[in-house]
């Protein structure tokens, strides 16, 4: 019985131990930019600075209502910071968008990555999701000296293609089906609806119009049927009454469009004067190790796409979720937060 006791006792002193934090604070204290909020544990000395998907989309609230469901999983092992860009949730009645831009947006990445370096002396380790994946990689890629003191990169369900490509919807997106009509085929035997899936795709060498989009929508959307998360009022109230958030000027939402309307306009004026997507040229440049991770049937990020941007990176890892989407880390996530914490504590 001793044995057992005293790993008791040491089990129990470990947990009452743990260095859990949560706090919030300003990058920068003066004009209120750039919100960090810091949750988890802090034992191993590692941060995960979350950067959230979509321009001008909360990270904070994404974070604080506990929507992808890392309270109780992640942030046991590992802090992650959460922030939101420059420009949203301040008390102005016009938002100044002189510096809001992507190029800012990837310095203040660097800043408050470098802000949580020096405050809590951690390991740093840029972890984004869909379009917040693409700014981790292009800020390694871009200033791969000014992000020496980065421990890595992880970049899950990010499409490295955008919007405005067209090798999205010449390639990638028709390469996809392809394949997993094929694969379909393979597996479920109803040879009949996915044959007729791959002939269609066969006989066409884009995407290119609104009926084509839809109907290649209604293929895929037979695949997979990913996990719908609820928000609940609990969530709602977690969110819109804490630091730095009004209620009103949450819920009514027109900051954030304002500013994700100039950003979205910005990218595509970019793209229609140099007709590239910079990002692939960015990433053999990362010096970098990096993870990136997508769900099977995830039709924003291809698994064909993420296999390209892996065989240009020097340093990475790919894994593939089967039986996931776009919200990989909700579809399946025990497999999720295993090749998380496998990455940055392998050891464990």
């Amino acid at each position: 019985m001793k044995p057992i006791v005293t790993f008791l006792i040491l089990l129990l002193c470990k947990v009452g131990l743990a260095q859990h934090i949560k706090t919030f604070y300003y990058v920068e204290p003066v004009s209120k930019n750039l919100p960090v909020f810091v949750r988890g544990n802090l034992d191993d000395k590692t941060i995960l600075l979350y950067v959230q998907g979509g321009d001008a989309a909360n990270g904070i609230d994404f974070g604080r209502s506990d929507y992808p469901r890392w309270k109780k999983t992640l942030e046991e092992h590992v802090a992650i910071a959460y922030f939101d860009q420059r420009g949203l949730n301040k008390p102005v009645k016009k938002i100044d968008t002189s510096n809001i831009n992507q190029i800012q947006n990837l310095k203040d990445i660097l800043k408050i990555a470098q802000s949580l370096k020096e405050k809590f002396n951690a390991r740093i380790y840029l972890f984004g999701h869909s379009n917040g994946g693409r700014h981790v990689l292009e800020t390694l890629g871009r200033f791969p000296e000014e992000s020496g003191f980065i421990t890595g990169g992880i970049a899950f369900n990010t499409p490295i293609t955008t919007d405005f490509s067209s090798k999205r919807y010449n390639y990638y997106r028709p390469l996809y089906l392809k394949n997993l009509a094929q694969e379909k085929m393979a597996d479920t035997g109803n040879t009949g609806y996915w044959e007729e899936a791959f002939e269609w795709m066969a006989n066409r060498d884009s995407i290119h119009t609104a009926e084509d989009s839809k109907r290649w929508n209604a293929y895929i959307d037979r695949a997979f049927d990913p996990a719908k998360r609820s928000i609940g009022l609990g969530m709602v109230f977690k969110t819109v009454f804490a630091r730095p958030y009004n209620p009103i000027k949450y819920l009514n939402n027109k900051d954030n469009k304002f500013v994700g309307d100039h950003l979205w306009y910005a990218q595509k004026k970019l793209w229609d004067e140099n007709r590239q997507t910079p990002l692939w040229a960015f990433l053999p440049k990362i010096q970098k190790p990096i993870l990136l991770i997508t769900g099977r049937y995830d039709a924003i990020s291809v698994p064909e796409e993420m296999e390209d941007a892996h065989q240009l990176l020097t340093d990475s890892k790919l894994k593939i979720i089967q039986n996931a989407a776009h919200e990989s880390f909700l579809d399946q996530p025990e497999e999720f937060h295993a090749i998380i914490l496998n990455h940055i504590k392998p050891q464990s």
